[in-house]
């Protein structure tokens, strides 16, 4: 169980070092900078965000790909679909395939 915060802590930052801790709470999923001090000071871990490009390319991608469905005319009767549109969906089906592959690697 935590115990209640009775103490203040008070410090004083030149500009350049204010301005570096705010760079890495930007950089940790901390909610303020309130935590971000109380975890660096008791050395708690500090949970830090990593970009990764690639896969925001691959949810770019993925985007992308749900637009196009969502505007590809649906069929009530599968035995009614254009079969270019059955080619299309296999080719969409083959990408997702190849996407979760590189995502299970990473």
């Amino acid at each position: 169980m935590k115990s209640e915060a009775k103490r203040f802590l008070s410090i004083r930052l030149s500009q350049d070092e204010f301005d570096k801790v705010q760079h890495y709470l930007q950089q940790s999923t901390c909610r303020s900078l309130t935590e971000y001090a109380k975890k660096t000071l008791t050395r708690q871990p500090v949970t830090v965000k990593v970009r990764d490009q690639t896969r925001e390319d691959i949810l770019h991608e993925l985007g992308m790909i749900r637009s196009l469905l969502n505007k590809m005319p649906g069929s009530p009767d599968p035995s009614r679909v254009d079969p270019n549109v059955m080619s299309f969906v296999a080719e969409i089906y083959c990408c997702f395939r190849e996407i979760a592959k590189k995502c299970s690697q990473s």
